[in-house]
Order: structure tokens, then sequence, then C-alpha cells
């Protein structure tokens, strides 16, 4: 059974482990499954009491009155095989073990998945989110719904990517956290990822894969389907493959050969977890198509200098304007032509704007950066105003750098209108992912 048609309709949770007590992890995930808005049958299963939050309480999974789509756990492990019998014999199709601290071989609790009529996330997972459902049975904070898939074989680390997320004004399709991967693999997300309609691109943490001929065929396959797949590989050295085998037990891949693999299907590996989230929302709102004539238009020569001198790193080459037209007449007898275009300090956020609305953009570039630092007299509700005002008039599709005092209110509010970046780094890897990992 496929863990797309494990999940197909999500009408029923049941949570083994329910708490009322605050702090407790059957408590988190029965708060989030209500604050994230689930609309269907919530069984919370614990023999200690007989309603939690005013919601039914049941002794054990048989009891249940229907058959839950979803079982929860977050048991003991000495109390875990029971409940993958009941769940299995009940007729549920996916378990999520959040149960940890599982010494020796995992294998004893593999009999209901051999037998194909049960599917296991975990254990040792942060859980499960699907938007499509209103379904966050997950310890991990609240995210945005939105259409980026996230796989981590690490919760924590896919919490990490959901906040970053949130803060660019976007969201998640589905989230998984893999733990230990006794069943379901970063392979079997990937073919979630490429069968749901609401996702439009894939961030995954990945310490080891389960089978890689299968991760390079569904990673063409999305890059077909026009889905980008950003990855963060974790152990890329001895220290840190240690690190990778003990953190999830599995066995860690070679990073050469990974790297190798990540760029045969024309995903992106990023270096960390904000350039793969930055990276991978550019491609995903504005990547239909490579880009490899990129202008930078600036209020600030230096940071525009620091962007450039990592684009020449990476092989980035631009191009400097030919045609005055491309600046406002104000400018035209006190600025140099050149790129990045330095409108210089005193320029306000309406100045730069204008630059980007030039039709004469369009004669000698394809892509444009706009990095901008507030002056004093400028408001974080200034700049995104004047931002929404222009973006539909850009000539080219612009990429958004916001620097100084106020930059992250700057950065999450410009972001409902443009894709933007934190850093001059991850702005020269946005744009050496559109050049080469763009999807045409």
């Amino acid at each position: 059974m496929r863990l797309h048609e494990a999940i197909k309709n999500i009408s029923s949770v049941a949570i083994v482990g329910a708490s009322p007590i605050e702090g407790k992890v059957g408590n988190t995930i029965l708060g989030n499954l209500i604050a994230w808005g689930f609309k269907g049958e919530i069984f919370p299963v614990n023999p200690k009491y007989s309603e939690i939050y005013g919601i039914k309480t049941y002794a054990t999974v048989s009891e249940l009155p229907r058959v839950p789509d979803v079982v929860v756990v977050a048991v003991p492990p000495s109390e875990v095989a029971n409940v993958l019998k009941d769940s299995a014999a009940k007729g549920s199709k996916l378990v999520v073990l959040i149960t940890s601290e599982f010494e020796g071989d995992l294998s004893s609790f593999s009999e209901p998945v051999e037998k194909g009529v049960l599917r296991i996330v975990g254990p040792n997972s942060a859980g499960i989110s699907i938007s499509k459902f209103s379904l966050h049975a997950s310890i991990e904070i609240l995210p945005e719904k939105g259409n980026v898939g996230v796989i981590a074989q690490s919760g924590a680390v896919g919490g990490v990517i959901i906040s970053h997320l949130s803060e660019l004004s976007s969201g998640i399709s589905f989230f998984l956290s893999l733990g230990n991967s006794m069943d379901i693999s970063v392979e079997d997300g990937l073919e979630y990822a490429l069968h749901d309609s609401s996702t439009e691109s894939v961030i995954a943490y990945i310490e080891w894969l389960k089978n890689g001929k299968a991760f390079l065929e569904l990673g063409s396959m999305l890059r077909k389907e026009g889905k980008p797949l950003c990855v963060i590989k974790g152990g890329r050295g001895e220290s840190s493959e240690k690190a990778a085998r003990s953190h999830t037990g599995g066995i860690a891949t070679d990073y050469s050969i990974f790297q190798a693999a990540v760029r045969q299907i024309g995903g992106y590996l990023a270096s960390d977890i904000d350039e793969a989230v930055e990276v991978c929302e550019v491609l995903r709102r504005i990547g239909e198509r490579k880009f490899e004539r990129p202008i930078i238009v600036t209020n600030s020569g230096g940071v525009g200098v620091i962007s450039l001198s990592i684009m020449d790193e990476l092989g980035i080459k631009v191009k400097e304007p030919k045609n005055l037209d491309i600046l406002p007449e104000k400018f035209r007898k006190r600025i140099k032509l050149g790129n990045p275009l330095d409108l210089g300090g005193d320029a306000s956020i309406e100045d730069v704007l204008e630059v980007l609305k030039r039709k004469e953009l369009r004669e000698e570039y394809d892509i444009a950066a706009l990095i901008y630092v507030p002056t004093a007299a400028e408001t974080p509700e200034r700049i995104s105003k004047a931002i929404d005002d222009a973006s539909n008039s850009f000539t080219l599709p612009t990429i958004g750098l916001f620097a100084g005092a106020g930059s992250r209110e700057v950065t999450k509010r410009a972001s409902r209108f443009i894709p933007v970046v934190s850093s001059p780094s991850n702005l020269a890897r946005t744009l050496y992912a559109l050049k080469y990992v763009g999807l045409s």
C-alpha cells in the first residue's frame, strides 16, 4: 500500500497516549489537532481517562466506534507492539509512531507492514501534517497552510523549515517527520508529493536513503511535473556522518555520491536550512524557466558588491547596462550605469522600484534583484505598500533582499508580493539555482 493511498482521505484520528496534562506529548498533539481546525473525528485513547477536553476517551484502539484513518502513538516502547496489532486488526491504514527510545532491532514491529495492511511513520517521529485535511498531528509548531511539501529525517529540522516558511508568508501542503524510517521513507514522501496536487515544491532534510534508485526516479518525475526539489544533506563529512548514524540509526549516504544524485535529477542541494527554504520558494514562485541575465538594482553599493562577489565565486556573470533610459530622469546626470545599479543611499524605495518598471530592462536582462536598505524615514509598512503598488508593473521577475533596521519585518511583508531572500549569499545562490536548476 502506497503512502498516498493510505492517506487519500483522512476523516478520523486516534491519539494513543492522549493526555489532559500540559507538557505531555499526547496533550500537545491533541491540542495541535484542535488548534489547526481538524474537522474529522478525534479519538483520544488512554485507559486512565473517560474524557479529555470534553472528548470521549477510550481505553484501547480496539474499543473505538469506527476505524481511525490515522493512529498517532505516544506511549512507552513496551506498549507499542500491542497498539500496532490493535491498529492493524481494527483496519487502520497508517500509524505515526511518536514514541522514541527504542533499543535494538525494530523488525518485530514490521509484521503488519509486511502483510500490506498498515504503513508506519517513525518511530521517533515528530508527526505528520496535511493541509487539505487541516490535519496537524504533530508536536511541532502550528504551520501556515500553503503549497510546500516538507520531508525531514529530523523533527526539529522540519520545525525550523516550517518556521522559516511562515516568515516568508508561505506554508506547507504536507509535513512528514520520518524519524527512524522503519517503514515510511524519504522516497515514500517524494512519491506522495508527486501525487498531491496541492504540493508545488518540496524541501527535504535527508541523512540517509533507503532506496537510491527510487530517489533518482521520483526526483526526476518531480522535475518533469514542475515541482522543484531542494535538499539539505545531514552528514557531509566523517564527524557529521557519524552523528547522522547516531541520530536516526540509518546508514549515512556518501556525500559525493549524494551530491551527484541530486544534480542528476535537477534538484538543488543547499548548505543550510535558510538557503534551502529561500531558494525553494524562489524556484516555486518564478522558476518556471531558467534565468541567465541578472541585474541588481540597489540603494546600497556595499551590499550589492557583496552579492556580486559571491555570484562571481559561483560563476554567475553580470553585464553592465548600455541604455541610460533604464534610469529615471532625475538620476541620469549623476548615476553611472553599472551592475549592480547603485542609485545611492538617498534613493527612496519608490526610486528603486521605478527602475524595475522600466521596459528597457527587457532588452538586456531576464531577471532582477532588488537590494534595499531602508532609510530612517521609511517604515516597513511604507516599503511593503510601495512594493505592492509597483510589483504588477515590474518588467522582469524580481527577487527582494532587504537589510538593515527593520529588515525582518520588511522581508515578511514584502514576501507577500515578491519572492525574498535574507542574505547576499542566498541571493547569489538563488540566482545560481535559477540559472542551473530552472525547469526549462
